[in-house]
């Protein structure tokens, strides 16, 4: 009787879901290949709660070669600083940042250097856990 009663009790809590927030992510990505067309690199996510995540980043992009000095992303739609890891596909210019998205993660991304002062910008930008 007591483990049925514990059963029903465990069953019954309900689950709450976090509630969506922002995260940043500082970035650089100098490791250019040229038969990859992609620039890899590394960073550091920065959520409202406190947490943080170190990450690599990869960006992929047509044309000259790719160097990002200081990267600056910023993330809507976080409910769990694990959910940023994965692969963002370019929607396309947002005054001077550029608009990606994965899902329900928007993301826009601003940076320095050469290249994105010319225009460059990313077609695809994959985040992954160090």
């Amino acid at each position: 009787m007591l483990v049925m009663c514990c059963i029903f009790a465990a069953a019954s809590v309900p689950v709450v879901a976090a509630e969506p927030m922002r995260c940043e992510l500082q970035f650089s990505a100098g490791q250019w290949s040229v038969q990859h067309r992609t620039a890899r690199g590394a960073g550091e996510l920065r959520c409202e709660d406190g947490r943080r995540l170190p990450v690599r980043v990869s960006v992929k992009a047509d044309g000259d070669a790719l160097r990002i000095d200081a990267g600056a992303a910023s993330f809507s739609g976080v409910e769990d600083p694990r959910d940023v890891i994965g692969a963002y596909v370019a929607e396309g210019d947002v005054g001077g940042d550029l608009a990606m998205r994965k899902g329900a993660i928007a993301l826009r991304v601003t940076a320095t250097g050469d290249w994105w002062q010319r225009g460059g910008r990313p077609g695809t930008l994959v985040i992954a856990a160090r």
